[in-house]
């Protein structure tokens, strides 16, 4: 299977095709900085403390909101995480979880260099 990139930019590129307001990307990069490291420990939190149901809620949550964004890479990420925990195998996603961060990181990075959000 190809790896999976960073970003595909095409979920933001047509709100900018449809007409979104000038600034709505930057808006949302911003928006991704501000809420998904929160979100983040708050599904270390659920996987570190065994709590199965929190990180079902955690990760599914976050990941349609990386999908929205166009960063599949790190959706596929917690995707892994959830699908972990809806096995009951939360032992699995500890690991996983320990990739959060830099996914994160790789996925405003890319945001970033491709929307020049400086």
């Amino acid at each position: 299977m190809p790896e999976l990139p960073v970003l595909d930019p095409q979920p933001l590129r047509d709100l900018q095709e449809i007409g979104a307001a000038d600034g709505l990307v930057q808006e949302l990069i911003v928006l991704y900085q501000e809420d998904i490291p929160g979100r983040i420990a708050l599904l270390r939190k659920a996987v570190e403390g065994g709590d199965t149901r929190r990180t079902l809620a955690e990760s599914h949550g976050l990941k349609g909101a990386l999908g929205n964004l166009g960063l599949r890479k790190f959706a596929h990420l917690v995707e892994q995480i959830e699908t972990e925990a809806r096995e009951g195998r939360l032992e699995a996603a500890l690991p996983l979880s320990g990739f959060l961060q830099g996914a994160y990181e790789d996925g405003l990075g890319a945001l970033v260099a491709t929307f020049n959000q400086g």
